[in-house]
């Protein structure tokens, strides 16, 4: 064999060896390549299905605090329509034996816990006369006069020291919370 042959065959034989490696360099740069390819990609949809349960999380809790507030709303509306009833309720059956008995047990209350007989009595411009006729009846001494109420009395030692206030506001105001949790429950 000639130089020039050796020669040759060293170079086709480096040539074959640079092919074979330069298969294998080419094939891992594909996968190199395609594998960071596949993680941006991946990263980018682990991402975004974050930001899609973050903003359905989102949705969900203004929903739920919307729900709720309505339902607040609802309740307060309830509560007012209770009341107003009430009110109602009492001016069609103000004057009646059921509605005198009724004061007459507020101004019995009352005037025990004063301990007195001589008292004031503040009461609705629409009760004074009935009022007036049970103070009499119960041999109270005193005044009786008119106050801006819905109902009921407001009954007061004749110096004012102690007062008792027995009006329909205070009255229903003092049953509130026990009224709101009889409509949560009934509403449940």
């Amino acid at each position: 064999m000639s130089l020039f042959e050796d020669l040759i065959r060293t170079k086709i034989a480096e040539l074959e060896e640079l092919k074979k490696n330069l298969l294998v360099n080419i094939e891992t740069r594909i996968r190199k390549d395609a594998d960071a390819a596949l993680n941006k990609y991946t990263e980018l949809v682990t991402n975004l299905e974050s930001e899609v349960t973050l903003e359905r999380e989102r949705i969900l809790y203004d929903a739920t605090v919307n729900a709720r507030k309505r339902i607040a709303e609802t309740y307060e509306e309830l509560l007012k329509d209770l009341v107003n009833s009430l009110y109602e309720e009492v001016d069609k059956i103000r004057g009646s034996e059921r509605y005198v008995k009724f004061l007459t047990s507020l101004i019995e209350s009352a005037t025990a816990y004063i301990q007195s007989r001589e008292v004031v009595i503040y009461t609705s411009p629409k009760d004074r006369g009935v009022v007036e006729a049970i103070a009499r009846n119960m041999g109270l001494t005193g005044l009786v006069n008119e106050k801006d109420i819905r109902g009921g009395v407001i009954v007061a030692s004749k110096d004012g020291s102690i007062v008792v206030d027995y009006t329909l506001e205070s009255i229903i105001q003092n049953k509130l919370e026990e009224i709101k949790h009889l409509l949560y429950l009934e509403t449940q």
